[in-house]
């Protein structure tokens, strides 16, 4: 009988289950299983959470730095109505990730208050906030929602939003960036 040498999956399995054992490091072996089992979409997703706003390497308005690099990626990706209207139904939908939300958000915010289209400056202090991680931690996602709600009331109806189910978060970022003019303006 010939023996095959076990693959990397059976070996990781092992390895999990002797750190498992041991009670150590089960948390980091468990990360690097996810990390190097990851499709494109959801690598895209932990780059954008791994660098995001508390990374002292993210400088936020800044030419040079991750967020900059990133930005130019997202920009790209919704570079058309078609695209940003598509990508709109999704973050409703749930199934757009909250830092990308995020990193939207920040741009698009950049743009409507040069325009006067901020909801009086409410864009630019959610942006201010974004920066100072007001939106990190365990309760961000309701804190950012919150602010957002604030923020779409401030700003002109968004026709083209008119869903009124799907992700509570997704609803009120697709509410206010409809509201500063992303269908049109993009990023």
């Amino acid at each position: 009988m010939m023996f095959r040498k076990p693959c990397v999956h059976t070996k990781m399995a092992r390895l999990i289950a002797l750190v498992a054992l041991c009670g150590v490091l089960v948390l980091q072996v468990q990360l690097v299983f996810t990390v190097c089992s990851v499709t494109k979409r959801q690598r895209r997703q932990l780059q954008t959470m791994c660098r995001g706003w508390a990374d002292p390497n993210w400088n936020w308005g800044s030419p040079v730095g991750e967020a900059h690099d990133l930005a130019m990626q997202v920009r790209a990706r919704l570079s058309s109505e078609e695209i940003r209207r598509a990508w709109l139904s999704d973050v409703v939908d749930g199934t757009v990730d909250v830092e990308d939300i995020k990193l939207a958000l920040g741009l698009r915010i950049q743009h409507a208050a040069r325009q006067g289209m901020d909801g009086n400056g409410a864009g630019w202090q959610l942006m201010q906030d974004m920066a100072a991680c007001k939106y990190e931690g365990q309760d961000g996602v309701s804190k950012l929602q919150a602010d957002l709600e604030n923020l779409a009331s401030k700003l002109p109806a968004a026709e083209a939003e008119t869903r009124t189910e799907g992700d509570a978060l997704g609803l009120s970022a697709a509410r206010a960036l409809t509201g500063m003019g992303f269908i049109e303006g993009g990023c």
